[in-house]
């Protein structure tokens, strides 16, 4: 429908925006493949067929949800005139918002190749924008150092989107802004050398089947999503042609779901293991948190499938997997609150899975392998706790 002078009507205007808020919320909880044009549709009250009116199909509505998601967080960045108004803005935006950062990490690889492309090509102007505020503030670091920090900045203030705690709003964008401060002021930085390199080769196979096939699987999840990715995909990837793959694994959510436990179970008997050997919460606190970076960093990790990939699975698996992380974090939550007594329960259980994401996020990116990068990454993340008192690096 339009005016006499053949501009859209503010209807029009409205109703798409209604779409795409309800496709946000519809591929936020079921997922991409899951979700249908007749559920958008049916979430805002309309028909399919009206839907199509205004967007071609739902691969254009993943794209203009994101990038349009994308386009607001610059404008967020462009409000801002110093380092410290424009953290503020972010963590303003990234609890306005929380769904963004859940959606870029899962349904980004449903993307054609050109919005692709364009997505990874503003997230990483929002990181050097970030990188060259934080270098502005500390002219001794290198150029990547920013682009680290940055980048480390963008991880802590969309951690939001991957729980689901709440703090009365004022305190909870203030506890954002300090963590994501103190973590640019940290001097935990790799020494030198810019990003760590990858080891050279693919190392040495296994001989189980049954190894080889969750070996195969997890990079085929992270590199497609785990819907897109079908047994006979994982069978062909780990040389194991035919039925026999179900031999060993009834399905690809078990694959999943045995990686993901295996996981839990080291970094269970990794915080053990800090217990025993630490004589202080601090001590014990970047312990674990240094094998937590250590796992991120290993390249069949399943760690980073926990924050889009989870709800993929039977609902006891789920349940299963999401008491292994809870229980881990309630135990780095005690350290956190043992190093820092001023600290809230509340506060904790905000502040450590940031920490957290931080870390997963800057391994995932650096590609981190080196034996030496986990140390830094864990120290890292100690700083942003404030568990270590920080001199400002500048005014």
């Amino acid at each position: 429908m339009s005016t006499r002078t053949g501009q859209p009507t503010r209807r029009s205007a409205d109703r798409k925006a209604q779409i795409l808020t309800a496709a946000a919320e519809c591929f936020h909880r079921a997922g991409y493949h899951a979700t249908s044009m007749e559920d958008i549709a049916s979430a805002v009250g309309i028909t399919a067929g009206g839907l199509y009116r205004h967007f071609r199909g739902k691969q254009e509505l993943l794209s203009r949800v994101l990038l349009d998601g994308l386009e607001l967080y610059s404008e967020a960045m462009g409000e801002a005139d110093d380092l410290d108004t424009l953290i503020s803005s972010l963590a303003r935006f990234s609890l306005d918002n929380r769904m963004l950062p859940m959606l870029l990490e899962r349904e980004s690889v449903n993307l054609s190749e050109q919005d692709l492309a364009a997505v990874n090509k503003r997230h990483s102007a929002h990181a050097a924008t970030l990188g060259a505020a934080i270098r502005a503030r500390r002219p001794e670091l290198a150029e990547w150092e920013g682009w680290l920090l940055g980048w480390g900045v963008i991880a802590v203030l969309s951690s939001p989107s991957y729980h689901h705690r709440h703090l009365p709003r004022p305190h909870f964008e203030e506890l954002l802004s300090a963590q994501a401060t103190a973590l640019w002021r940290t001097g935990a930085l790799p020494a030198e050398g810019g990003r760590p390199a990858a080891r050279s080769g693919s190392g040495l196979a296994h001989v189980s089947r049954r190894e080889s096939l969750l070996a195969a699987a997890i990079p085929l999840f992270k590199a497609r999503g785990f819907q897109m990715v079908s047994m006979e995909n994982i069978g062909a990837a780990a040389g194991i042609a035919g039925p026999s793959i179900y031999n060993h694994f009834a399905s690809k959510a078990e694959i999943l779901a045995t990686a993901l436990h295996r996981e839990a179970e080291v970094l269970h008997f990794s915080l053990a293991k800090a217990l025993t050997e630490s004589s202080a919460a601090d001590q014990a606190l970047e312990g674990v948190l240094r094998s937590y970076a250590t796992l991120c960093g290993t390249a069949g990790s399943a760690i980073p499938l926990l924050a889009g990939q989870l709800g993929f699975l039977p609902a006891d698996e789920q349940e299963r997997s999401h008491r292994a992380q809870v229980d881990f974090v309630t135990e780095c939550c005690a350290l956190l609150r043992a190093s820092r007594t001023e600290l809230s329960e509340a506060d904790a259980r905000v502040l450590m899975p940031s920490a957290l994401t931080m870390i997963m996020f800057l391994s995932r990116l650096l590609a981190v392998r080196e034996t030496t990068f986990p140390t830094p990454l864990a120290s890292m993340a100690i700083d942003s706790l404030g568990v270590r008192s920080q001199t400002p690096s500048t005014a």
